[in-house]
């Protein structure tokens, strides 16, 4: 009889034991999200998205007033240097069709940078209504001002078959 009295007690205990409030932690902890800078790399992706959106709005957002633009087109030996401003190349930007589909495949990116200037070199492929008219190489100068990465120039060349 002892022993049952014994088990009674402890399995009452127990459960009396088990009902007791327990204080929990309650302290906060505050989760900070990375906030990731954007890079000239970054910049440059973004004005091929727009470029291929036909974005005017968003690619004279992307670059500072005015600049210019300046390709050399290579077919053969023949060597030809073109300069196109902002407006112009908008302008012609936006004069594409809509049924005329282009794309401008970046094929390799590399970049020198330090806080305040980059250069940005990207080889390509550009398609224009399906069928692949040119290669070349795209130089983009990039200043970081107000905190995004501002294109301050475009070179290029243009080498056909």
């Amino acid at each position: 009889m002892r022993h049952l009295f014994i088990i009674v007690f402890v399995l009452a205990f127990a459960k009396a034991n088990s009902q007791q409030t327990v204080q929990q932690d309650t302290t906060q902890v505050e989760i900070k999200e990375e906030i990731k800078t954007p890079t000239a790399v970054d910049a440059v992706k973004s004005f091929f998205k727009n470029f291929h959106a036909r974005d005017t709005s968003a690619l004279k957002e992307s670059m500072l007033l005015d600049i210019q633009l300046t390709s050399m087109t290579i077919k053969g030996e023949e060597r030809k240097i073109s300069t196109t401003g902002t407006s112009l190349f908008l302008k012609n930007l936006a004069a594409i069709p809509d049924s005329i589909p282009f794309e401008e495949r970046l094929i390799e990116l590399s970049y020198d940078s330090d806080s305040q200037i980059a250069t940005v070199t990207a080889t390509y492929e550009f398609y224009y209504n399906e069928f692949l008219s040119h290669i070349g190489t795209n130089k983009f100068t990039l200043y970081f001002i107000d905190d995004k990465w501002i294109i301050a120039g475009i070179a290029d060349t243009r080498i056909f078959g």
